[in-house]
């Protein structure tokens, strides 16, 4: 048996409070966020980042197991997206993440899956 309503609107004072809360929502940041969550890689670099605030893409890349060719790829991509940001010292290229509230988000994104029980 398959779970769909059999009727169109049952509550349709809901659906436009809905509706009217999302009409002047800007969705771009959640949506590019999402698509941030979307590689272990990447998960991976936000775990690093969230516990050491600033890393090296040297040792970003030993935390993933990956090229440093890779790790920086990840990295240029999280750069983009206004993630994260860098800064050279010589030779070493030192990653953290843009501000306090995308690791305050972060955060709390990196803790969900102890509070969640979902099934894949």
């Amino acid at each position: 048996m398959t779970e769909v309503c059999q009727t169109t609107i049952i509550h349709p004072e809901k659906v436009d409070v809905v509706k009217n809360k999302l009409e002047n929502k800007d969705l771009s940041n959640l949506l590019v966020l999402g698509k941030c969550f979307s590689d272990s890689s990447r998960i991976k670099i936000f775990y690093a980042l969230e516990t050491f605030k600033e890393m090296c893409v040297c040792d970003l890349a030993e935390v993933l197991d990956a090229s440093i060719a890779t790790t920086s790829h990840h990295l240029r991509y999280l750069k983009k997206q206004g993630v994260a940001k860098s800064r050279k010292d010589g030779k070493e290229v030192y990653y953290s993440l843009t501000n306090e509230e995308i690791l305050s988000t972060i955060r709390i994104v990196l803790d969900m899956p102890n509070s969640l029980s979902l099934t894949s």
